[in-house]
């Protein structure tokens, strides 16, 4: 049974969203979140008996701010706030993406910035630890709030309770749903580059390529962080390899695309890492205006919602992947090319009927590498308009829309992993060298298990079996290769 997953406020990581989302772990609120969102409610309700005007709470909203409310209207305002941007259409958001929302807006309230009651925290632990699904649209938010999105969370669950003054504001004013789009690709995308490594060792065995680029004088000649930690994995899926013996490499410099695996998964590393440290801040950071203040006993205004570090931090982990997915078609393409290989044109011997063998996987390599290529542009520089509410919400961070297409870049990278992988193997069992390395060897026993080796006269086996191989099980086995070499 999974441990329960401690809601404090300010202590949530992505791998708590991940047990939570995925996993089904369940939640407990800490022992002094409910006292602390009593005091930071009790702010709210002192703020409304005294009339102050504060944004969303006693005012309107948006194109209306300047609007005051009356007191008689507040408990209204509240439900048609949720109603008014519940626009949402189109494909609905998977379960783990709903539920990851979940514990971010739990992990928010449980803070006490936004100033709901207990109440509503519970609701949300029940929903979670009950498995109640939620059905809530992919598109509808511009990076500034996830509003029509967060109207979809909250309408569902809270349909049938009545909302108090700032509490419609505070559900809807809330960047969760773009949030979980970003920490759950993050945990993918770290997964999925340590994959990429050691397919990429194996990879070397195919070609016969030179292990010398993950020597420690190598290594240790540019001290980046990522870039050791990769070399130092190529070098033990390596150990034992007929790569280290004499005559083992073919060329004294291989093509970029195997000279410089450690370097290129060593600056993707390093980049997934600082997009998660900012994703790491984002999950216990302040999403909602006004803030409130238990150390000032007050509500402050402010811009909580502008989600331009969640967006510069997908942009800069879905960027890193570029060369990592191209340098894995340019290895297909080296492989399954007899000038380069040095083994039979397609990867498999002919048989007088001319069959092309591998050649067709690699062009669909390349058709989809080049598509993954597209989802790592920058959006940061994005604007949706300049005029939208009066001129108030005059820019865009596309926060959402750059989690969306690093989910999108998660399933595209899980093909071209289980593409290479399928080559790679193919690659070095037809060159008959041996024996592979500790790593790599364990690896292609795996892959021979899942799909043969294409004789003379036979088709690449499909590709299936792998890329589910590579979705479910590749992750755990590559955390307990890199552990058991650490």
């Amino acid at each position: 049974m999974l441990l329960a997953v401690e809601i404090s406020g300010s202590q949530l990581t992505i791998e708590d969203v991940v047990a939570v989302a995925r996993h089904h772990a369940p939640v407990e609120l800490g022992p002094s979140v409910e006292e602390r969102m009593r005091c930071t409610r009790r702010i709210v309700d002192d703020a409304v008996k005294r009339g102050d005007r504060v944004y969303g709470l006693t005012t309107s909203v948006g194109a209306k701010t300047g609007l005051e409310l009356q007191h008689r209207h507040l408990a209204e305002f509240n439900r048609r706030i949720l109603r008014t941007h519940h626009v949402g259409h189109g494909p609905l958001a998977s379960e783990d993406i709903v539920r990851a929302t979940m514990v971010i807006l739990l992990n928010a309230m449980a803070s006490g910035s936004p100033g709901v009651r207990p109440e509503l925290a519970r609701v949300i632990v029940d929903a979670l630890n009950s498995r109640r699904t939620v059905a809530v649209h992919l598109r509808g938010s511009m990076g500034q709030s996830d509003m029509s999105s967060m109207s979809d969370l909250a309408l569902g669950l809270f349909e049938d309770m009545d909302l108090i003054p700032g509490e419609g504001l505070a559900l809807v004013n809330s960047s969760a749903f773009s949030t979980a789009l970003g920490a759950l690709a993050l945990a993918d995308l770290a997964a999925l580059l340590d994959s990429f490594t050691l397919v990429g060792a194996l990879s070397m065995e195919g070609y016969a390529a030179n292990p010398s680029i993950v020597t420690e004088a190598a290594l240790i000649s540019r001290p980046f962080s990522g870039l050791q930690t990769h070399g130092r994995r190529v070098r033990a899926y390596l150990e034992g390899s007929y790569l280290w013996q004499q005559g083992g490499p073919r060329h004294l410099q291989d093509p970029l695309c195997f000279r410089s695996i450690p370097l290129i998964h060593g600056a993707a590393a390093d980049g997934l890492a600082h997009a998660r440290g900012q994703v790491a801040i984002e999950l216990n950071a302040a999403q909602c205006n006004p803030v409130v203040s238990q150390r000032e006993n007050r509500l402050v205004a402010a811009a909580n919602f502008d989600m331009v570090s969640l967006t510069m931090a997908l942009d800069f982990a879905r960027l890193a992947f570029s060369p990592v997915v191209t340098s894995s078609t340019e290895r297909l393409a080296k492989m399954t090319d007899s000038f380069w290989s040095g083994l039979s044109a397609g990867l498999v011997e002919e048989d007088g009927v001319g069959a092309t063998g591998f050649n067709g996987v690699a062009l669909f390599h390349k058709s989809i590498t080049s598509e993954a290529r597209l989802l790592t542009v920058p959006l940061v520089g994005e604007l949706s308009s300049s005029s939208h509410s009066n001129g108030n919400m005059d820019r865009a961070s596309m926060a959402a829309l750059g989690g969306r297409r690093a989910a999108e870049l998660v399933e595209l990278c899980r093909s071209i992993a289980a593409m290479e992988l399928l080559v790679a193997a193919q690659a070095a069992e037809l060159r008959g060298r041996t024996p592979l390395g500790a790593g790599t060897g364990a690896l292609f026993e795996l892959v021979r298990e899942r799909v043969p080796f294409a004789q003379a006269g036979h088709p690449p086996p499909h590709i299936e079996p792998l890329l589910d191989f590579v979705t479910t099980e590749l992750p755990g086995f590559v955390t307990e290769a890199a552990e058991a070499h650490a």
